[in-house]
């Protein structure tokens, strides 16, 4: 079943049909029922409960309470109605309701604490007794499970649910810190941060990432290339989040473009309790690298300390519930060291084998600072009429210094003697054998906001919701404006060098200089050969923006059984915008005009052993100068006649570099629910226009542009060739249907089989709809962008076997398959004709290239299984314990890259009235990178442990503690096979130390 556009007209008339019969349907209650409404609340938390299960005894009415406690059943018989109130982890309740034809009862229920005891056989009753705790003390890991338990028990699709206390404070608040551990998530890490997730081990651009059901705009780092659709979490703050659910399989109410699934942050609501709350938190943050509390040397070029502070602050209120208030403050900040070793293979020469001819040690250290704010309202306007307002904003600025040092020759200078444990790299009168000095100086800023209105009508069951929302993101990288360069390279050429190490998988290289001039001076870089383009900057700057406004409604009928019909209309614009990237450059000529004068050497940094990559056995003690970024941009003030600009590059990059393109996406759907007996049935059909406009350059053939008397490789010649650099727009469009649909089928009350199927899309990277044309003049090579490419479309199927272990427990078995069709990309040549060239005779003899969908239909099938169980079965203290844990496996049907097959995450917890604890880990398994003729590459498996805890010191304050890769587990890569390093990166641990406050 693949999507399709077909009598789509007939799609858009569905969701006006139903909401029109919704109007009508508010006479739909017979005669001879009433109804029965209510709230339920949990004492302990001081909150009202969601997805509490409510039915009437001797009959098929089931329903689940609100957000804010409160549930409606209705069409319930007169007369007298037995009323069952069930939540894990607590014990049933029941109460007798009379009910009064077209009238309407009230019953509250307040939830009672309860322990499991398996086995034990209280007098007259049965097996697995219930017994009521004289003083119930409050777990939020147990209250956690309960939530999600109960949410997952409710929802038609395959959905985890966890709240964002579940695993203890996360270390600096990175969302994808916490959402690492749910089940079949794995983080993708860009050194030391968790910046995109994987559901079910495919990439990042596949799940889509939602705010209280508004799309999230994501500047992807300032790029335009393959990861411009997907979210980076570095940008998102945990501190407002109630809840994080994570939908595997999609239901019609949800957008389409999410073949992995979606994931929703929930914000915190006043409503949720009764009464005020506030806390107040105060952290340190340390990584062992540098654990000092003095002042030391970088990231950057000055003195920072290492140690860094910390603060929450939260404040939550409900005034008469009509009106409630709730704030979330934080910041902090985080120094991470980050160092790494880089070996280039050459593997073209199978009669010499694998040959390394490049080695890079890194050093980049770094400080992040986060900040984000959260403020959402909610106003009662009437008891029926509900409006509300989410608000959330975050800050991240992110600062590297990455010094490197290369030790670089051509496969002919590297010696036959050579092997993987000894390199020898011969002297050449040219630049081919050479150490390169450098600095990569970057600062990234985002800054990210969300508003969400919604205005909610509910009376008995019917529900209209009408809601808007904008999202923006702005991402740029600074240098200049901060004071220094973003690029400073020195090379010495005409030397030779050595090295050499224990094994062939160990980083413990001894380096050793053979000949040349001495590389512990400055005076001897740039002598021997120029260096041009050496000081540069790579300043950026990217904008996303979403705005959205959709239309639902939802109610229920009885027509021999309950029928629950929802329907609604979406739009979402999306604006994706670059206005600079690129790097300009400059030569550092000195004072005498000439880089090869003997007086022309940069500044550089005097602190001694400031360069450190954590591995490399001498690299510390050589003493390799580098030069001083903010020296250097200090003296281009000063003197800018020292620094040469590479003006033509310069205008190229500054004036074709703007990118833009637009997307929106109109929806409506229809989906039904019902019930009979243990039998739960969903269906829906959901229809997606999609319309997009690039905005690109029409570049006049070089031919007419030398026919019109312009000189190549000038600027003039680039303004007229580019048209002045207006630019075109280029629009797209296409329609899809998706179904989906599910079953799900209490075998008893705790084991429940499940079935889930949806049709899904993945449009095309934005780099296709307003990417720029590339001409490889060396190679006679042409890359055309493909604004014509087809999105991926998608069928996934879901079957699961899920048991509910009390208290708050469950054991789960899931397997799927994955439909893609075009999923993928080739490249395809095409004729000089198609690519518009066909009469430009500077062309004549080049190969034109352009991206298209891959052929056929790419199948992907899963597995996951699921286990968490609070121990109380346990005698005494340890009845404190708990444990959980998943494993997925993901097989494609052919090689793709970057998906994990493998992954697993679990840990230990323990807690009582005073104390808690846990201990938790992920493992991912190797993933293929990137796959060439001569070489493929891999990333290793990775084993990372985080720790968290609290010891309350009353009923006010508790000291926290976590910490993250406290094994300081790095991340490698290999080539071909695992005994051939490629890369090996460390990050240190980081531990956070607070106290915190609850008031």
């Amino acid at each position: 079943m693949s999507p399709h556009a077909p009598r789509a007209r007939h799609v858009l008339v569905w969701p006006l049909f139903i909401l029109a019969t919704l109007g009508s349907a508010l006479s739909a209650q017979t005669a001879s029922a009433g109804k029965i409404q209510g709230r339920v609340f949990n004492p302990a938390t001081r909150e009202y409960v969601r997805n509490a299960e409510i039915t009437v005894e001797g009959t098929n009415l089931v329903t689940y309470s609100d957000a804010d406690g409160s549930f409606v059943l209705t069409n319930v018989p007169a007369g007298e109605a037995v009323v069952a109130l069930t939540y894990t982890g607590y014990e049933p309740a029941k109460a007798r309701v009379t009910v009064a034809a077209g009238e309407t009862a009230t019953r509250d229920f307040e939830l009672q604490g309860a322990m499991y005891r398996p086995g034990a056989k209280p007098a007259g009753g049965p097996t697995d007794s219930v017994v009521r705790l004289e003083k119930f003390v409050v777990s939020n890991e147990r209250e956690g499970n309960a939530k999600a338990i109960m949410e997952q028990r409710a929802a038609l699709n395959m959905k985890s649910v966890v709240a964002s206390d579940n695993f203890g404070d996360v270390t600096g608040g990175n969302i994808g810190e916490f959402m690492k551990y749910l089940p079949g998530i794995v983080m993708d890490y860009t050194d030391a941060d968790a910046r995109a997730v994987r559901i079910g081990g495919l990439d990042p651009k596949y799940a889509a990432v939602s705010i209280d059901g508004m799309r999230m705009a994501s500047a992807a780092s300032a790029t335009f290339g393959g990861t411009t659709r997907q979210f980076e979490f570095e940008q998102a703050s945990i501190t407002s989040i109630e809840s994080i659910e994570v939908n595997k399989t999609l239901t019609a109410s949800l957008d389409a473009d999410a073949p992995a699934g979606t994931m929703n942050l929930r914000s915190k609501n006043a409503f949720d309790r009764k009464g005020r709350e506030v806390t107040a938190q105060m952290s340190l943050t340390a990584n062992p690298y540098e654990f000092t509390t003095r002042r030391t040397p970088s990231p950057g070029d000055g003195h920072h300390r290492k140690i860094r502070p910390g603060a929450i602050f939260t404040y939550a209120d409900s005034f008469r519930q009509r009106f409630g208030i709730q704030l979330s403050l934080s910041a902090n900040q985080l120094f991470n060291e980050q160092a790494g070793l880089t070996q280039t293979f050459d593997n073209t020469l199978p009669a010499r084998g694998p040959v390394i001819n490049q080695l890079v040690f890194r050093d980049n250290p770094k400080i992040t600072t986060r900040a984000a704010i959260g403020l959402n309202l909610d106003y009662k306007i009437t008891r029926e009429l509900v409006f509300s307002l989410r608000t959330s904003g975050s800050h991240f600025r992110d600062e590297i210094n990455a010094r490197t040092l290369t030790f670089r020759a051509n496969t002919a200078q590297i010696d036959p003697t050579s092997t993987l444990t000894y390199l020898l790299a011969q002297p050449t009168t040219n630049a081919n054998t050479r150490l390169e000095a450098a600095i990569g100086h970057s600062d990234k800023w985002n800054d990210t906001v969300a508003y969400t209105p919604k205005l909610e009508f509910k009376r008995n069951d019917l529900l209209v919701t009408a809601a808007g929302g904008y999202s923006r993101s702005t991402t740029h990288y600074e240098d200049r404006r901060s004071g220094y360069w973003a690029s400073t390279n020195n090379r010495i050429t005409r030397m030779s060098w050595s090295a050499r190490r224990s094994n062939p998988t160990s980083t413990d290289w001894q380096l050793r200089q053979v000949s040349g001039p001495d590389w512990t001076k400055m005076e001897s870089f740039n002598r021997g050969d120029a260096n041009a383009n050496n000081i540069g900057t790579s300043e950026k700057n990217g904008r996303s923006q979403v705005w959205s406004g959709s239309l639902d409604a939802k109610q229920t009928f009885f027509v021999g059984l309950p029928l629950t019909v929802s329907a609604g209309l979406k739009s979402r614009l999306t604006a994706y915008d670059l206005w600079k990237i690129g790097a300009l450059n400059w030569t550092y000529l000195g004072p005498a005009k000439s880089q090869l004068d003997p007086g022309t050497v940069m500044i550089p940094h005097t602190e001694p052993g400031l360069f450190d990559p954590k591995q490399g056995d001498n690299l510390s003690a050589l003493n390799i100068p580098v030069a001083n970024a903010t020296g250097m941009y200090a003296l281009y003030g000063a003197h800018p006649e020292y620094f040469q600009e590479n003006e033509f590059a310069n205008f190229v990059t500054l004036y074709t570099s703007p990118r833009a393109v637009k997307e929106q996406v109109d929806a409506r759907y229809v989906e039904f629910n019902t019930r009979w007996q243990r039998l739960r049935l969903n269906f829906g059909v959901r229809h997606e226009r999609t319309r997009t406009v690039g905005r690109n350059f029409d570049l006049i053939p070089t031919n007419l542009v030398r026919a019109a008397g312009y000189t190549a490789n000038t600027i003039p010649f680039v303004v007229y060739q580019y048209r002045d650099f207006e630019r075109s727009n280029k629009y797209g469009g296409y329609g899809n249907t998706f179904w989906s649909g599910g079953v799900k089928y209490a075998l008893t009350r705790n084991l429940m089989l499940q079935l889930a199927g949806n049709q899904s899309i993945g449009r095309p990277d934005y780099n296709n709809l307003a990417g720029a044309i590339v001409v490889d003049d060396v190679n006679h090579i042409v890359r055309i962008p493909n604004p014509d490419l087809k999105p991926e479309t998608s069928d996934k199927y879901f079957a699961s076997v899920q048991y509910y272990i009390e208290p708050a427990g469950t054991f789960s078995v899931s397997g799927y398959q994955l439909n893609v069709k075009n999923m993928g990309l080739n490249t395809t040549e095409i004729s000089a004709e198609t690519a518009g060239y066909a009469d430009d005779p500077e062309y004549i003899g080049y190969t034109f290239l352009r991206p298209s969908n891959a052929a056929g239909i790419r199948k992907i099938k899963g597995l996951e299984v699921e286990y968490s169980q609070q121990l109380v079965f346990l005698p005494g203290f340890a009845r404190g314990f708990s444990v959980f844990g998943s494993v997925s496996r993901a097989a494609p049907d052919t090689r793709v890259n970057n998906v994990v097959p493998k992954a697993a995450n679990g840990g230990i917890r323990f807690s009582n009235h005073k104390f808690n604890l846990q201990l938790r880990s992920t493992w991912a398994s190797a993933r293929l990178t990137s796959v060439a003729a001569t070489q493929t590459q891999w990333q290793y498996e990775r084993l990372m442990f985080d720790v968290s805890g609290g010891y309350k010191i009353n009923s006010t304050y508790e000291l926290t503690l976590s910490g993250r890769n406290v094994g300081n587990a790095p991340i490698r890569g290999y080539v071909n096979e695992p005994g051939l390093l490629r890369v090996n990166q460390l990050y240190g641990a980081v531990w956070t130390l607070g106290i915190r406050g609850r008031f």
